[in-house]
């Protein structure tokens, strides 16, 4: 047999191999819980050898010298091979299960992987992960100088919609942007010039000098004591759904303009 047959994949430095999962859970059951605390893979399956150009069966078999099942003994102990919230990192030290996750059809970066076969997982890149770590870094640095940077009452009324207390001082507003800018900083930058954020900080204005009351199901004027009907709001919908009304509905739009009007005359 040619030397170049038993040559094991993946065992090219000292350095651990990561295998994530492909797939997430779109709705994680727990917070941060993004994978199965647990995914086995089968220890056998068929494969294509793309040196001897034939299908081949290979066995995770921890002990043996090939991951091949007609290179082992007929009896062999079989091992586990386990993703942990959704991770396995196999060291180098443990050449057969490089071998094996390598030549594996799950293998989303196997390019000899046969077809019909769901990608379950894929060997993680440490070259790109550094990139797309720096490309964050450097997002939230963009963020973070965004906060810095910003006119104070902009920023303030920027965090009323983001749920800040803006009743701290300014200090502490621009700390707490500070986070959320580092913890979503694309999403926190998008914000800053949306035109339904910007329509949000008017309505709560209106909502601070009592112009406008948003309250349970629906959005009302406020004249003196009284209350008047502006619209109602559907189920489990708030401000930002007020907020696209006025900027999507004729009615909304005469709405806001004049709440926006009120707040001007108010503040000047």
């Amino acid at each position: 047999m040619r030397e170049k047959e038993n040559t094991l994949i993946g065992v090219d430095s000292n350095k651990p191999t990561v295998f994530k999962l492909v797939k997430k859970n779109a709705k994680p059951a727990l917070q941060g819980r993004y994978y199965p605390s647990i995914k086995r893979l089968p220890h056998e399956e068929t494969i294509y050898d793309p040196i001897k150009k034939s299908n081949r069966i290979i066995r995770y078999a921890p002990g043996e010298q090939s991951v091949y099942k007609d290179e082992q003994p007929e009896k062999v102990v079989l091992g586990d091979i386990v993703f942990q919230n959704g991770t396995i990192v196999v060291q180098y030290t443990n050449p057969l299960l490089l071998t094996y996750l390598g030549l594996s059809n799950y293998n989303q970066s196997n390019p000899s992987r046969m077809r019909g076969f769901k990608a379950v997982f894929s060997e993680l890149d440490p070259e790109d992960d550094a990139h797309a770590q720096i490309d964050i870094e450097i997002e939230q640095l963009k963020a973070g100088n965004a906060v810095l940077q910003m006119d104070f009452s902009e920023l303030k009324a920027y965090a009323r919609v983001l749920g800040v207390n803006i009743s701290n001082g300014a200090d502490m507003i621009r700390h707490d942007m500070l986070k959320k800018a580092k913890a979503s900083p694309a999403m926190f930058m998008a914000g800053i010039d949306d035109p339904i954020i910007k329509r949000q900080q008017v309505l709560l204005d209106g909502m601070s000098y009592k112009i406008i009351e948003l309250s349970g199901r629906s959005l009302n004027w406020l004249i003196g004591d009284k209350k008047s009907l502006i619209v109602p709001i559907p189920i489990g919908q708030g401000l930002p759904w007020v907020a696209e009304w006025t900027m999507n509905d004729k009615d909304g739009e005469e709405v806001f303009r004049e709440i926006e009007k009120k707040v001007k005359a108010l503040s000047s």
